[in-house]
């Protein structure tokens, strides 16, 4: 009896959800009517199915502005719940002076003191508790560069997750941009160069072109500090094979000249983020987008500097990066 109601209300929670993909897109899904509370283990796997289906990027519509608790249901849909970026030591942050030596326990233990979830990014130009509009660095309004999620780490996050909690009348777009497509398309002089890369992903500046916490820009790109992975990469559930470049700034093939490098790296990233691989998402209140970052390059586009913007952003624990073979 047991095993016969939990069926039952699984077939109505999949009956109930929408799973639509987006129009005029080449890639990407709505899901709507999701209730996230209780969701079940089908429900579960019909959501990271069509995430896969979707190539790699779901668009959640929910009536109201999620709780931390609902968002994080939601992010562990698709995986555990990784640190978000200048939380720990080594993970988008460079350790103080003195600091070098704090435990991860020791590091969590200050930022919960400070009433802040280690693991809900929020960023924005609005303050969380009064709603009114804060004064914020004028990058925060402009154009956001092409990138993957903490990919300057060993081992990066798989999903992301952002959340819209205010959005502009005009502007503050997400770009992404499917980097399988772009490898399927690669001239094969180009695939054949890539396969034998390896480049550093910089781990200095955000996204936003301002310097992470603790960090010092580097005298070149050889100096910067990241993380080197294969230009070509595998999607394990697939096989498929997707670019992974990173972000542009302070990118470095490894082992070659500055201008060498700066010149391949110039010819792959015009290549990768041609208009055809891309879609622009505007955002509505409410929404929450997951996108898979093995596949997926994003950005911000600019805002007016009057308009509203605030985000809650999560991620999911990664998994080694499977390079192409040769």
């Amino acid at each position: 009896m047991i095993a016969s109601k939990a069926t039952n209300k699984e077939q109505a929670q999949v009956m109930d959800m929408t799973i639509i993909p987006i129009p005029g897109a080449t890639f990407g899904a709505t899901v709507a009517h999701l209730e996230i509370a209780g969701v079940t283990q089908r429900v579960k796997s019909e959501l990271r199915e069509a995430l896969r289906e979707a190539h790699g990027l779901l668009c959640f519509r929910f009536p109201h502005l999620l709780s931390g608790d609902e968002f994080h249901a939601l992010t562990s849909v698709f995986g555990d719940s990784e640190y978000g970026p200048g939380v720990i030591n080594g993970l988008g942050k460079q350790a103080a002076p003195g600091e070098q030596n704090r435990s991860v326990e020791e590091q969590l233990a200050e930022v919960r003191a400070r009433g802040e979830d280690p693991f809900i990014v929020k960023f924005g130009n609005e303050n969380p508790d009064t709603g009114e509009t804060e004064s914020v660095d004028a990058s925060f309004y402009a154009d956001w560069d092409w990138h993957t999620d903490m990919s300057y780490v060993e081992v990066p996050p798989t999903y992301s997750l952002l959340h819209a909690r205010r959005v502009p009348h005009d502007g503050g777009d997400t770009g992404f941009c499917d980097q399988v497509a772009a490898a399927a398309e690669l001239p094969a002089e180009l695939h054949r160069r890539a396969l034998e890369l390896r480049i550093k992903h910089d781990a200095t500046y955000g996204s936003d072109g301002t310097l992470r916490p603790g960090m010092m820009p580097p005298p070149s790109p050889v100096e910067a500090v990241g993380y080197p992975h294969p230009a070509l990469r595998v999607i394990p559930e697939t096989g498929e094979e997707a670019l992974f470049l990173g972000r542009r700034t302070l990118g470095y093939v490894m082992g070659m000249e500055i201008a060498d490098s700066e010149s391949l790296l110039d010819e792959l990233w015009g290549h990768a983020t041609q208009q055809r691989f891309c879609y622009r998402h505007r955002w509505r209140p409410g929404e929450v987008v997951v996108w898979d970052n093995r596949r997926l390059l994003h950005r911000k586009f600019a805002l007016d500097e009057n308009q509203p913007r605030y985000m809650w952003r999560t991620q999911t624990k990664g998994e080694p990066v499977q390079p192409v073979m040769r």
